[in-house]
């Protein structure tokens, strides 16, 4: 059997397509291996005060994700030095927030806020509610060496 050289040509363009497709999706496979996904906290707010769920610490430098969810009957604040000075987004039902240095959050009973960041700075970080002093919290800010 012939094939004319053109045909030829195509059967080696494919071949060569095929290679560079298996190549760029082992890349991407091992990319998202080594690379962490965003760290998420979730607080939950019961009875007027703060619950971290699952607490661990979060790593300087990668995406994290706060997960703010009221579960009392009246309204709360969230505010933290951690989110002074960096690019914040907060979203919830009916809010969306987006900034430098936010002083904080309010959520409403019932209701969930979803607080976005990346925070290089390790250390310490109170939190609390500004309408209702007793309640406060820390989340910390940890390098984890990697083995």
């Amino acid at each position: 059997m012939r094939t004319s050289g053109s045909s030829l040509i195509y059967v080696r363009i494919l071949v060569a397509l095929s290679a560079i497709l298996v190549l760029l999706v082992e890349f991407n496979r091992t990319s998202l291996a080594q690379s962490p996904a965003e760290q998420r906290v979730e607080i939950v707010i019961r009875e007027y005060a703060f619950e971290v769920m699952r607490p661990a610490p979060v790593r300087p430098g990668l995406a994290t994700v706060i997960i703010l969810r009221n579960q009392d009957i009246v309204r709360h604040g969230f505010t933290s030095q951690m989110l002074t000075g960096i690019l914040v987004h907060g979203e919830g039902e009916g809010v969306a927030s987006y900034g430098k240095g936010v002083d904080g959050f309010y959520v409403d009973p019932g209701k969930t806020l979803v607080i976005r960041f990346t925070n290089d700075r390790p250390g310490k970080y109170n939190f609390r509610c500004d309408l209702h002093p007793n309640m406060k919290g820390e989340l910390y800010a940890l390098e984890v060496p990697t083995v």
